[in-house]
């Protein structure tokens, strides 16, 4: 008797777990078309790793590092870790910032009239890139400020991982316009927040 009472309880826990399951499955299933759309499939590009990143590499090691050159206006960079020479780079003109700025205000035009969707190409090309070149971007990482690969991964490669696939995921539905409420004084009336890029910008601040 205590099988046959158990029995309508069991089949109505079968059929939710069916239930259930096949929420899941259509979910997942939609989750993987949406996400993996072909138009929205990364694009796969090199960038040409840094000598420096060799673990055979040996450079010049500096006795008293710092960024002047003597008689250059070139700045000198090295390793904070060790003091090892990784090469010189010529400042900025303040004529070539103005080029630098003009190419990137001609940039946002066509860029601002792009859809989320071919965003959400670059956004995945980005992640793909990260993932895929992680210890050569870490090396980096450590070379330019001395930290340890430890600090390089959590502080660089996990934190912009995470940062892309938040957007990739949520970004659409984050820059919709929003109807905010209003008072009884202004009920005529009605409040929309609209998400709209601001273009270049310039900012000082205190990390390079």
């Amino acid at each position: 008797m205590d099988t046959l009472n158990d029995l309508p309880i069991q089949v109505t826990w079968l059929e939710i777990s069916i239930f259930v399951i096949s929420i899941v499955l259509i979910f997942t299933v939609f989750n993987y078309t949406v996400l993996n759309d072909s138009d929205e499939q990364p694009v796969n590009f090199e960038i040409p790793v840094p000598k420096q990143c060799d673990p055979e590499w040996k450079g010049e090691l500096l006795e008293q590092p710092g960024i002047k050159v003597s008689g250059s206006s070139a700045i000198q960079c090295y390793c904070p870790a060790n003091g090892r020479l990784l090469g010189l780079v010529n400042p900025s003109t303040p004529e070539g910032i103005d080029r630098a700025i003009a190419k990137a205000k001609e940039a946002q035009i066509k860029w601002a009239k792009t859809t989320f969707k071919q965003r959400r190409k670059v956004l995945k090309t980005l992640l793909k890139y990260i993932l895929d070149n992680q210890e050569a971007i870490a090396t980096v990482a450590c070379l330019d400020s001395g930290k340890t690969k430890i600090d390089a991964s959590l502080g660089e490669i996990l934190v912009t991982v995470e940062k892309l696939k938040w957007t990739i995921q949520h970004g659409e539905k984050a820059l919709k316009p929003e109807r905010r409420p209003t008072n009884l004084l202004m009920m005529y009336k009605y409040n929309d927040v609209r998400w709209e890029a601001l273009g270049v910008l310039a900012a000082c601040i205190s990390w390079k």
